[in-house]
């Protein structure tokens, strides 16, 4: 209900909760808020005739498929791709089928009933109306030389809209105020170092939403549970990344959720209350 007055996220009211009462009882994890899908967004759908909605649906499929992927490859702890890499699909190649075959888009299409090129006007509706994204280059495939490409990205309304008219929820995330497999993956790994800390190199946005200071939206606090500074005994060369009394505080209280909810993620030797 807090969250809800000051229109902030649960978790940044249960973390000042945790911070202001160290020895109170742990909260309990609030039940993520079902959304129901707005009539905006269905209006959107209702806009849409048959073909234009049958080309939203196959490209958000590709899309959820290629999120999948991502999300399997992240939790394998493979090298991530940007986002704008893997969320630009490929709708179709200036040439006859016959020598480049089908997209997966157009099997989507085609296996729906809709079996031109993929290009035309149902999709030039669809970017209209912001529901994707539409860039066109050139790729060079063997044999055939430089041809035309048309790659298609499901815009963040356009991603709204499908998943309201087709009933697909957003994944269910962990309940707050826990952590997305990447980001505890990140916290396991500085709170193993111990004294020794992690190289202030750490890579990509983790930091901004683990560390001291707001979150990359510039709005919220982030969680303060990692920190960059000098090892202890230190007052000059390279800073390296600690844990926080907070993020201790974290682990303790939340290990055992963890491990049920990110078996894969050994967590061996954190110093959880559970040993």
């Amino acid at each position: 209900m807090l969250a809800q007055v000051y229109r902030v996220p649960d978790r940044v009211v249960m973390d000042a909760w945790r911070r202001s009462r160290p020895e109170d009882p742990l909260p309990l994890l609030p039940a993520r808020r079902a959304r129901q899908p707005s009539g905006e967004l269905l209006g959107a759908w209702s806009s849409l005739n048959d073909r234009q909605r049958t080309y939203l649906t196959c490209i958000f499929q590709q899309d959820q498929e290629a999120e999948a992927e991502q999300r399997h490859t992240r939790h394998g702890g493979a090298e991530q791709r940007p986002a704008a890499e893997w969320r630009r699909m490929t709708l179709a190649l200036s040439a006859s089928s016959d020598a480049v075959g089908y997209t997966r888009i157009q099997e989507r299409l085609r296996e729906a009933g809709v079996h031109d090129p993929g290009a035309g006007s149902s999709v030039a509706a669809l970017e209209r109306r912001g529901l994707i994204a539409v860039y066109r280059d050139r790729v060079y495939v063997d044999g055939l030389g430089d041809l035309p490409r048309t790659r298609v990205e499901m815009t963040r309304p356009g991603r709204a809209v499908a998943r309201a008219a087709l009933g697909v929820p957003r994944e269910a995330g962990p309940p707050a105020p826990l952590l997305s497999p990447w980001l505890w993956k990140i916290v396991v790994r500085v709170a193993r170092a111990g004294t020794q800390g992690v190289d202030g190199s750490l890579a990509g946005r983790g930091p901004h939403y683990l560390a001291v200071g707001q979150s990359p939206d510039g709005r919220t606090p982030s969680r303060g549970f990692i920190v960059l500074r000098h090892p202890d005994g230190v007052t000059h060369g390279p800073y390296r990344w600690f844990l926080t009394d907070s993020g201790q505080h974290h682990i303790d209280d939340h290990l055992d959720a963890y491990r049920s909810l990110y078996p894969g993620i050994d967590a061996e030797g954190v110093n959880g209350s559970s040993g």
